[in-house]
């Protein structure tokens, strides 16, 4: 009874529906869209794990369906679909060679006919410079490329969009010229398989420095002039303020550069703020004047700038002075005098100053003499002024021309009384005139002759002074205007030193 009532009911079902078919439009399911065209100009650019295709509009397209193989036993199968003219397969893998084609897609669903094919395998591309390094010194560096077995070109320019670069067979390594001045240099690279896919742009930056300079070098403290073994700051300026190179002072005696830094050690006081310093204490048993100073720079490109003539610096180690005892003689024409003996490594000589005044300066005027032996103690110093006082100081000199100056002492000759001249007999005596003449007084301690006349026997210095003699050279007079008819004269001559201190000759007269 179940059974018969399903027949019915079939039946009844297919009846209705063989009469609603009358009023159905036919429209077959696969048929293409043969209004739309396939969509040309298909492009293909190869990335790392992944390909962007991209392709011209197609006129009444909705949308468009991406199709992909990836060989021969994969048929084509729908990727994806889209209403943009790109799309990143991001599912590719580096090294399959893959096969995509493009069909348009109409506002009815039906898509036209599919494009040309276009291959493409999806790999690493790269460029790098000088294998990466952030500098060079020359405009001329070498490019390594790197692209998957299929790449057959590549594209090569400073510029972006690649202005005025060609197309030039693929190689790994190529040698590239950097145009333009000094600073920050960027070289873009694409690729081109056999299938015409290209690959994403890759760029590689590097910093062109072709010249290094120092500008400018200073020494703290600023007086240049220091003792061995002392602590000095040094600081050195380069043009442009690089940072990452390195200085190096160098100077006469020196083994070893003083190298200076820019990283914070060693003395420089700020890291990378492109001046470069070094505290340095001098070597011990480093010596001299006038040193010259020598700077240069290598910067982090490797350009070596030229030698920076820095000045000079001094490294002295004055002598101590010695003590001056004094005047351990003294005679009437010198003065003998004692010091303590020198013990400088250094010693050059001791230079012997005198004056007549205090305050013995180290000057030529007052030179007396140098002595070269440190051992030496004494000087008897010469053919001086009897009675008189002098003023003394000894130097020290050291191998580098330095001095130090003892302490001061003064010291007198001898004052004794004057070498008596002797009188000879009066000659060219005459009624009106008589002539004397002397022995001449050698003692340094001179002033003057004094000739006394009288009428009687002993002749004083109370006598009548007959004449005053300056120049102890001239040993005669004549006296005039006498009387010898009817006088005898009688005569001494007095030697005069300049303290006062006289001595009389003999007496002569004009009788004998």
């Amino acid at each position: 009874m179940r059974r018969i009532s399903f027949l019915a009911a079939s039946l009844a079902i297919a009846v209705v529906c063989a009469g609603c078919l009358d009023d159905i439009t036919e429209a077959p399911l696969e048929i293409p869209d043969r209004d739309l065209g396939a969509p040309e100009a298909v492009a293909a650019e190869a990335g790392n794990g992944s390909v962007t295709l991209s392709w011209s509009p197609v006129d009444g397209a909705s949308s468009y369906r991406v199709y992909r193989s990836s060989g021969a036993s994969d048929p084509l199968a729908r990727l994806a679909q889209t209403t943009d003219t790109v799309h990143t397969d991001a599912t590719a893998r580096n090294g399959a060679v893959y096969e995509y084609r493009i069909a348009a897609v109409g506002p009815s669903g039906l898509e036209g006919p599919r494009s040309e094919a276009v291959f493409v395998s999806p790999a690493v591309f790269s460029l790098l410079i000088n294998g990466g390094n952030g500098y060079t010194s020359s405009s001329d560096v070498m490019l390594t490329l790197t692209a998957p077995a299929t790449t057959e070109h590549m594209m090569i320019s400073q510029s972006s969009a690649f202005d005025g670069a060609s197309w030039e067979a693929y190689s790994r390594t190529r040698a590239f010229r950097i145009e333009g001045p000094d600073g920050a240099i960027a070289v873009h690279a694409r690729f081109r398989d056999a299938g015409g896919a290209l690959s994403p742009v890759v760029s590689d930056d590097i910093v062109k420095d072709t010249y290094a300079r120092v500008s400018s070098f200073e020494i703290h403290p600023e007086s240049r002039v220091f003792a061995p073994g002392e602590s000095i700051h040094f600081l050195m300026r380069v043009e442009g303020g690089e940072t990452g190179g390195r200085g190096a002072l160098t100077y006469p005696g020196l083994a070893d550069p003083v190298i200076l830094l820019d990283d914070g050690r060693g003395g420089d006081e700020t890291a990378d703020d492109g001046i470069y310093e070094a505290q340095y204490r001098l070597p011990a048993a480093l010596r001299g004047v006038d040193v010259p100073l020598a700077v240069s720079f290598v910067d982090r490109a490797g350009n070596e700038s030229p030698v920076f003539e820095a000045g000079t610096i001094s490294i002295t180690d004055p002598p101590e002075a010695v003590s001056l005892i004094g005047a351990v003689d003294s005679s009437r024409t010198s003065i003998t005098i004692k010091w303590i003996a020198s013990v400088d490594p250094h010693f050059a000589s001791y230079r012997i100053y005198r004056s007549e005044a205090p305050g013995v300066a180290e000057t030529p005027l007052n030179f007396v003499r140098e002595l070269f032996t440190a051992a030496q103690t004494s000087y008897p110093d010469g053919q001086l002024v009897e009675g008189k006082r002098y003023y003394y100081r000894i130097f020290v000199v050291n191998d580098l021309g330095e001095s130090a100056g003892s302490n001061e002492v003064a010291a007198r000759t001898y004052d004794g009384y004057p070498t008596a001249p002797y009188l000879d007999e009066p000659s060219s005596v005459g009624p009106t005139r008589a002539t004397l003449t002397w022995s001449v007084n050698a003692d340094t301690d001179f002033r003057e002759y004094r000739l006394y006349r009288a009428t009687q026997p002993g002749v004083t210095n109370s006598s009548f002074l007959v004449a005053t003699i300056t120049n102890r050279e001239i040993a005669f007079y004549d006296d005039t205007g006498i009387d010898t008819a009817s006088n005898t004269y009688y005569y001494r001559i007095y030697a005069v030193d300049l303290g006062g201190k006289y001595s009389r000759s003999n007496e002569v007269n004009t009788g004998q």
